[in-house]
């Protein structure tokens, strides 16, 4: 059995939970040992588990505890990278999830601390980094590749070749060009289309995309 610690609260953390709940009951062998919280006390109830330590304090829970990072994104993808990598928990503590009704292609490569949501789609050849999340619906194309510490929104389209660096967040219903590159810690905001390339730390809103920041 998998026993999986949640690393967060509600909102994301739920979002992680639907989707261990999701693979446990398509007959995978998972549990949810609870989360691991800054801002509550041990024992406040999240949804039907209980807060069971602080992040830092990850070393005091049985040696087969997996993690889950599910710290709140938006806004905050420099703090959230800073956060999960001063933890110093080892790569092989990290799990992987996907939701029973994804559809990943045949070769492609997903990495340690990820949350793929219900019907998402990595066509071949994408290869997704470490401690992110892949939204309900979002679509990777061909050959993409995804950096670490990414949030990639629901319904958001990734077309062929395009590369997202680390610590993006890229917004519901976004559409990235193919072979485009978006540099780390950029923002793309709801619904925008981007044709060109993301500067590193940059804004970009609309249809076509401009930069506002």
């Amino acid at each position: 059995m998998k026993k999986v610690a949640i690393i967060g609260g509600t909102g994301n953390g739920l979002v992680v939970a639907q989707i261990i709940l999701d693979l446990i009951a398509s007959g995978e062998d998972y549990q949810i040992s609870g989360f691991l919280n800054d801002h509550l006390e041990k024992g406040t109830p999240i949804g039907r588990w209980q807060v069971i330590a602080k992040p830092d304090q990850w070393d005091t829970l049985p040696a087969d505890t997996l993690f889950m990072p599910a710290i709140l994104s938006v806004g905050k993808m420099r703090e959230r990278a800073a956060k999960l990598k001063s933890l110093n928990i080892p790569r092989e503590r990290w799990v992987t999830l996907v939701h029973p009704t994804c559809n990943i292609g045949f070769d492609c490569e997903i990495g340690k601390g990820v949350a793929i949501c219900a019907h998402a789609t990595l066509q071949p050849g994408s290869r997704v980094g470490d401690y992110g999340i892949i939204r309900a619906g979002a679509n990777i194309g061909h050959d993409v590749v995804v950096g670490d510490y990414v949030d990639i929104g629901p319904n958001t389209t990734l077309c062929g070749y395009a590369k997202i660096d680390e610590g993006v967040q890229v917004a519901p219903n976004a559409v990235i060009r193919d072979n485009v590159t978006v540099g780390q810690y950029a923002t793309i905001a709801a619904g925008a289309a981007i044709f060109k390339q993301v500067p590193a730390f940059a804004t970009f809103l609309g249809n076509p995309a401009r930069r506002i920041r």
